[in-house]
């Protein structure tokens, strides 16, 4: 009886061997896919981490200075949009209030220019406005055709006009006229690098421009009643193209540049380019310098014929451009040419002639249409 028992028991121990080894080598080749709780755990672990950062906050305390008055380091509203200078002694009493551009109807310009040694015009711009930011004098208008009279009104105290020299206690130090054979556009006026230039009326800056064989640095400013002043020989230049300035403001300092042989202001005014005597708008008399008058009458005997023959002693910088335009318009919703024609100035004969059209035809909305 033992002896069946053990038996028995050997062969029980025997299959469950058996079973056990069948099991581990099957899933040695497939081993069971255990629960990865670590992977959520990780997972979890992470957001917990971003819980515990601390939360986005908006500081909207401002803390703010107090400004001392009188301190040159405080800096306000009004100081850092109209910062403290001295004033200009020299300029008149009376402030600037407005510029009156009177700016023509704006039409679309075609330019062309002659290359030197060429019979042949050739187009490089278009563009929809009477204005030049290159060139000292594009306008293109000879003196010897110059027939009006001109009232230039200077400065003007009731509607707030202002005037100021163009430097401290200007002195002359060489006229305008003819020089060397050449025309010495402008006046000279004694200064020493890094003293202050001042726009003479209130204007508009035309043209920031540089040209190293004569001027250097040089600003044009366009004023409201057509004159322009020139500005040269500068060592620095505070307002680009384009920028309103008024008489007095500091638009650079003195200086040297370009072909100078000393520091010196050269000090140009024009009139629809045509460089005139700038004594004829101021004495020029040290501290006590002063517009002669507050209006200036331009004739065709302010300006110098002969000089202007000769050409600018500063080159091709201070000459005409030979330049030829046209102008363009649209027509527009109701436009015909008879309304075309009355607003140009110009016949209709003579519209319908430039466009290769007759005086009958019907415009078509859009039709681009040449006027001079």
């Amino acid at each position: 009886m033992k002896k069946i028992k053990s038996t028995l028991f050997l062969l029980l121990c025997i299959g469950t061997f058996s079973v056990s080894a069948q099991e581990s080598g099957s899933f040695k080749k497939s081993p069971k896919i255990k629960n990865n709780t670590g992977l959520y755990k990780e997972k979890e672990k992470k957001e917990d981490e971003f819980d515990e950062l601390p939360k986005l906050k908006f500081n909207v305390e401002i803390e703010t200075e107090r400004v001392v008055e009188g301190s040159s380091s405080a800096v306000t509203a009004s100081t850092k949009y109209e910062p403290l200078k001295a004033l200009n002694s020299s300029v008149s009493s009376f402030d600037t209030t407005s510029v009156d551009e009177r700016e023509p109807l704006i039409i679309e310009i075609e330019e062309e220019t002659r290359p030197d040694g060429s019979d042949d015009f050739v187009s490089v711009a278009t563009y929809f406005s009477v204005w030049d930011a290159t060139n000292i004098d594009p306008y293109g208008i000879d003196v010897k055709e110059f027939d009006d009279v001109v009232d230039v009104e200077l400065y003007n105290k009731d509607q707030g006009r202002f005037w100021s020299v163009p430097n401290n206690a200007p002195k002359l130090t060489s006229q305008f006229g003819p020089r060397w054979g050449r025309l010495h556009a402008g006046v000279d006026l004694d200064l020493e690098t890094g003293d202050p230039v001042y726009a003479a009326f209130d204007g508009i800056v035309r043209v920031n421009g540089y040209n190293n064989g004569g001027y250097g640095n040089f600003i044009v400013v366009r004023h409201y009643n057509g004159l322009e002043t020139l500005y040269g020989h500068l060592s620095q230049k505070n307002f680009e193209s384009g920028t309103y300035v008024k008489a007095g403001d500091q638009i650079g300092l003195g200086g040297s540049t370009g072909r100078s042989t000393g520091s010196h202001l050269h000090f140009e005014t024009r009139y629809e380019g045509n460089p005139f005597n700038p004594t004829y708008t101021f004495n020029f008399s040290g501290a006590g310098s002063e517009p002669v008058s507050d209006h200036l009458l331009i004739s065709a005997r302010v300006f110098d014929t002969y000089g202007l023959a000769l050409g600018n002693e500063y080159g091709d910088a201070g000459n005409k451009v030979m330049t030829r335009r046209s102008s363009w318009t649209v027509a527009h919703s109701g436009d015909s040419l008879y309304s075309i024609a009355n607003r140009a100035g110009i016949s209709v004969e003579k519209l319908a002639r430039m466009n290769g059209m007759r005086v009958s035809t019907s415009l078509r909305v859009g039709r681009r249409l040449r006027i001079q």
